[in-house]
């Protein structure tokens, strides 16, 4: 005589949970990178950005050719997230020569994945919170990131205001320090 049993046995539950919990973990990592790969950000927010895709490591804002879409690489070269980036008109990426002149430079070869690319520019942030210096151009407009600054770039559109905040900078680059309390 058959008898039958009700319930399940320890290792049948343990089964289901296991299945379940990748399943779960599966569908969280899915709807975090669909979050991070959807986000649209502006030039005012992009150090902002880095910084809530950081987990206190560098990480490496990489834009393509059309300065559109940018991919934010992690310090060993994994792919974090692709931000779109909102903006009217043409950027062009800028830069001082050797004797403080305002240059126009072309477009960049960078690494990325172990080979050569053409991109339009490259921002890194750093572990410190301190970045790479960038200066791009959008519509007359100068939007200088530098190494010390804030979290929004210093914006301009004179030639010469760029050059003295650059200068200044130079001189005095923790100018909320207490050391230049009494300037």
């Amino acid at each position: 005589m058959k008898t039958s049993r009700s319930g399940m046995t320890l290792f049948e539950l343990l089964v289901v949970m296991t299945i379940v919990g990748v399943v779960y973990s599966i569908g969280i990592f899915t709807l975090k990178k669909e979050k991070s790969t959807a986000s649209r950000i502006t030039l005012l927010s992009l150090k902002s950005s880095l910084t809530s895709l950081s987990q206190s490591s560098k990480v490496r804002l990489v834009c393509d050719l059309s300065c559109k879409e940018c991919r934010v690489w992690s310090a060993d070269e994994t792919p974090l997230a692709t931000i779109h980036l909102q903006f009217e008109g043409a950027i062009e990426r800028y830069g001082f020569d050797r004797f403080g002149e305002l240059k126009k430079y072309g477009k960049m070869i960078t690494k990325t994945e172990g080979s050569l690319h053409q991109k339009c520019f490259e921002y890194t942030l750093y572990p410190d919170g301190s970045t790479s210096p960038l200066l791009l151009k959008n519509q007359e407009r100068f939007y200088l990131y530098s190494p010390l600054g804030g979290d929004k770039p210093y914006i301009t559109k004179s030639e010469e205001a760029l050059k003295e905040f650059i200068f200044n900078q130079s001189r005095y680059p923790m100018r909320s320090d207490d050391y230049y309390a009494g300037e």
